[in-house]
């Protein structure tokens, strides 16, 4: 069956499972605006279908976007299924993982949100806290996999990354692990309600449009709290993911021990992750120069204490992230 495009839904080609009987179909596109299934609704997903997808270079495949909520609860079984299984390497589980993230991620910038879809990112985040604590080199295989080309969506899972990793050296609690991976997953939500024409500029904001962009770390708390989130302490950590230690940050100005150590660790994380990501209007940092100018240059404005323990912990992880760029 093939068709020019009707309501479709990005979908992981990695998270498909051999084996598994599909209740919706999944197409890939032939040329600019057709469309065709790779297999149809209630077939299986075969190794003939795998090689086919090879032999084709597929590299994008889709649900239609009212079966979107069926793939969705297939890839958390799936997900699941794989984190516990020991003939999977652990870096197929994480690049699985990472792909299904940018598609959740994107989802909810690109469509209306729904606590579902929150909770959702929830999960995410409890399978990859999961492979972090169950094996010491998950961090290092992590780190390897984040993206550097700048998307608001693969900039959330980045700094997700980093701060779960970054809070499994600094040997926080599971609980605290789980809020922490939440929060920085979920941080730039409220870009959703900037004028894109702001978020995607290419080239530095002027002051008024800095003024709009502001606004971002509160629109994240209003969307949430619109949607039921009643975690009081989430919504606090991205609120004051933007506070600096000197006052400077917004949305509120808080001062040092007024912003709460985790926030503080998304604020490290996010920033790294600006400076290591590549831009239409900026190249990408190597890992060493974007530590160097945070070291040297935000004293005043990061907790430096927590600093120095991110240049150590990234210094053990250097030979595999973007250091190499």
């Amino acid at each position: 069956m093939a068709f020019k495009r009707v309501k479709l839904n990005h979908i992981s080609r990695k998270a498909l499972e051999i084996g598994h009987t599909y209740g919706y179909s999944i197409f890939y596109k032939e040329s600019r605006d057709i469309y065709k299934s790779l297999i149809e609704a209630g077939s299986c997903f075969t190794k003939e279908t795998q090689k086919k997808i090879d032999t084709l270079s597929i590299n994008d495949l889709y649900v239609l976007s009212n079966d979107h909520h069926l793939y969705e609860k297939d890839t958390q079984e799936y997900l699941s299924k794989i984190v516990d299984d020991e003939t999977i390497s652990l870096s197929l589980k994480l690049e699985i993982l990472y792909d299904i993230a940018k598609d959740t991620v994107a989802e909810l910038f690109k469509t209306e949100i729904s606590l579902a879809k929150i909770n959702r990112t929830g999960e995410l985040v409890d399978d990859t806290i999961k492979l972090l604590l169950s094996d010491k080199s998950a961090a290092k295989v992590m780190l390897s996999i984040t993206t550097y080309d700048y998307y608001t969506y693969t900039h959330c899972i980045n700094v997700s990354i980093y701060a779960l990793g970054f809070g499994a050296y600094l040997n926080l609690s599971k609980d605290q692990l789980t809020v922490l991976g939440r929060a920085s997953i979920l941080h730039d939500l409220g870009k959703k309600n900037v004028p894109s024409k702001i978020v995607n500029k290419d080239g530095k904001l002027t002051a008024q449009e800095y003024e709009v962009m502001k606004n971002h770390p509160r629109y994240a708390v209003e969307i949430l709290q619109e949607i039921g989130e009643k975690n009081s302490f989430l919504l606090e950590l991205i609120e004051q993911h933007h506070e600096k230690i000197n006052g400077s940050g917004y949305p509120k100005g808080l001062k040092g021990n007024e912003i709460h150590k985790l926030s503080q660790i998304i604020s490290i994380t996010d920033i790294f992750d600006a400076l290591t990501t590549k831009r239409s209007y900026k190249n990408a940092l190597r890992s060493y120069d974007a530590l160097l100018i945070m070291k040297n240059t935000m004293q005043k404005e990061l907790n430096n204490s927590l600093l120095e323990k991110f240049i150590h912990f990234m210094s053990d992880k250097m030979e595999k992230t973007k250091v190499n760029q």
